[in-house]
């Protein structure tokens, strides 16, 4: 359970940390062999291949912990995600982080128990479907949060690594063209919503929403209880109105290299 003792706060985190553990045992990056934290690198200039997450230090050891792990990455000159969660950051390794230059960005984790089905007001020529991970649905991720174009084969062949079982992903056409997306990752019962993304034209559409909606039926269907995420501040209203609620906070910490 969480430092907060709240069990919402722990799907959040258990469900956040699975996937980067996940990652961090494939061949697509390489993993820190610390076992007090999940890190893991790769010689790709993009945060989410260079990133660390459930960091657990032993007491007395974060600031020292942390140091090392932060001059470690920056040394190495490349984009590099720290995301945090409330069991896996103190005082000692915010101050660390910050002193460095390093500020969070807020992301709240919020939650919803999955207790029927959701209206996911579709609209027509709009079609969600179910989706292998193909080069297509990654280019509709990647072009919805912005990410550039090197980013789509390496993040294709390493979600390709998730068993449906454990991630699927939903793609919206409008008028046969694909333009919104969503995943799902699930831990027992917790369906981990995740890769919301909508290209620029076919925003403020109400796509964002279906696609939820329709992720969060399909994981009920599948046996989940609850749903968690984090979310944007744009995405944040659509989410609320789906009866999420935010129960704890997930800051990233990102460094980028100065140009």
């Amino acid at each position: 359970m969480s430092a907060h003792g709240d069990p919402r706060v722990t799907a959040v985190e258990e469900n956040l940390i699975a996937q980067f553990r996940l990652l961090a045992g494939t061949e697509h990056v390489e993993a820190l062999p610390d076992d007090d934290v999940v890190a893991f690198t790769r010689d790709l200039a993009f945060p989410l291949f260079n990133a660390i997450c459930g960091a657990r230090f032993a007491a007395g050891s974060e600031a020292r912990r942390t140091a090392e792990l932060v001059d470690g990455y920056v040394a190495r000159g490349l984009p590099f995600l720290w995301w945090a969660t409330p069991s896996t950051m103190t005082p000692e390794m915010d101050a660390v982080l910050r002193d460095r230059g390093i500020d969070p960005r807020p992301e709240p984790g919020m939650h919803v128990r999955l207790a029927g089905p959701v209206d996911a007001g579709l609209r027509a020529g709009v079609d969600i479907s179910l989706s292998p991970v193909t080069e297509e649905l990654v280019a509709v991720m990647a072009s919805g949060f912005g990410f550039p174009d090197f980013v789509v084969e390496p993040l294709r062949l390493a979600l390709a690594d998730f068993g449906p079982d454990v991630l699927f992903h939903v793609v919206a056409r409008v008028g046969g063209e694909a333009v919104s997306t969503g995943s799902v990752f699930v831990t027992g019962r917790t369906a981990g919503v995740y890769n919301i993304a909508t290209v620029e034209p076919a925003r403020r559409q109400g796509l964002g929403y279906a696609v939820t909606a329709t992720l969060m039926n399909l994981a009920q269907r599948r046996g989940c209880t609850e749903a968690v995420l984090m979310a944007s501040e744009m995405g944040r209203p659509t989410y609320e109105r789906l009866g999420f609620v935010e129960v704890c906070q997930t800051p990233q910490y990102m460094w980028v290299p100065s140009p």
